[in-house]
């Protein structure tokens, strides 16, 4: 999977929040998604995912927010 097209921007309507644009190619470059003309809000998208996979990927995220804490990096 590659992105073209593909941006990061803070969401001035929510802080905390990203957009994420772009267009989602397969390995043969065959178009086969989109964060849409407008992008994709991470929290819109997050909260529409189901609850096994939030739990999944919070696990995954306490490791991140640990290894933060404990260097003291973390606020």
């Amino acid at each position: 999977m590659n992105f073209q097209n593909y941006r990061l921007e803070p969401n001035p309507a929510s802080p905390g929040d990203w957009i994420i644009f772009g267009d989602i190619y397969d390995n043969d470059n065959n178009l086969i998604g989109t964060f849409g003309e407008n992008g994709t809000s991470v929290f819109g998208w997050w909260v529409t995912q189901d609850v096994a996979f939030q739990m999944n990927y919070s696990n995954q995220f306490a490791v991140v927010m640990a290894q933060e804490i404990v260097n003291g990096t973390a606020e």
